[in-house]
């Protein structure tokens, strides 16, 4: 009789230990596959397309402050304080435009996967929009193909097409880190140029006198090797779009 209890006591032991090892085991292979949030702190190239007109570029920059993640989106209209949100892939950046017509809130809702961010925009229910965005170390790194860094030093040939008219104005540039400076030269006579290019965005502006009235006039958008395009506003009296290519 005792014999038998002895057995059936090591019986249950030996039971017990298989349960607690599988326990063990389960919860071993589980805990690597908890969600974590995706890694969104960094510098960005944010692509932005809206409707029918052509993309613009511009540099997001993502960081932590305490418990919250804020940062600076640097679009044609200025640099504008951001604040984001991000759970598991989902992303969420906010921000508040200044315009004539008021502040305008913008929303940018998206995932994200590694050095990648994509989704959609709401301008304060306004108008929609996609963006996409890159990590700027991944952009701007070298390729195994031999690529190297965008450098717009040099002269372009430009198209601009506006509401006021067209235009084939010359522009020569030239580039110190992401500091531009340069000469324009077109319809609207000679004048000095300056602005930045970061990563593939650039934005650069020249001040003109045509008949008698002062014009601040700003190209912002995105190179591609030899070529660039984007979006053209000639102070309050007309805006458009140009291209341009690489003469020497």
């Amino acid at each position: 009789m005792i014999n038998n209890f002895a057995r059936v006591s090591d019986m249950n032991v030996f039971r017990v230990g298989r349960v607690l090892s599988a326990l063990v085991c389960a919860l071993t292979v589980s805990a690597p596959l908890w969600a974590q949030d995706a890694d969104i702190l960094g510098n960005w190239d944010v692509t932005v397309t809206t409707g029918p007109g052509p993309e613009t570029s511009a540099p997001l920059v993502l960081k932590k402050d305490g418990d919250q993640i804020v940062g600076t989106f640097s679009s044609p209209q200025g640099d504008q304080s951001v604040e984001a949100s991000v759970k598991d892939k989902a992303v969420t950046i906010w921000f508040s435009v200044r315009t004539q017509n008021g502040p305008i809130s913008v929303t940018m809702n998206g995932t994200a996967e590694g050095d990648t961010m994509k989704g959609s925009m709401d301008f304060g229910g306004r108008g929609q929009g996609q963006w996409r965005a890159r990590r700027a170390s991944a952009a701007s790194a070298p390729s195994q193909a031999g690529e190297s860094k965008v450098d717009v030093t040099g002269t372009w040939s430009f198209q601009v097409e506006t509401d006021a008219g067209t235009g084939t104005p010359t522009m020569t540039f030239k580039q110190e880190g992401e500091k531009l400076s340069g000469h324009y030269s077109g319809q609207l006579g000679e004048a000095p140029l300056a602005g930045t290019l970061k990563g593939s965005a650039i934005e650069f502006s020249i001040d003109v006198s045509a008949q008698g009235t002062d014009l601040h006039i700003v190209y912002s958008g995105t190179v591609e090797k030899d070529s660039m395009k984007g979006k053209v506003k000639l102070g309050d009296v007309a805006a458009g779009t140009f291209t341009a290519k690489k003469k020497s």
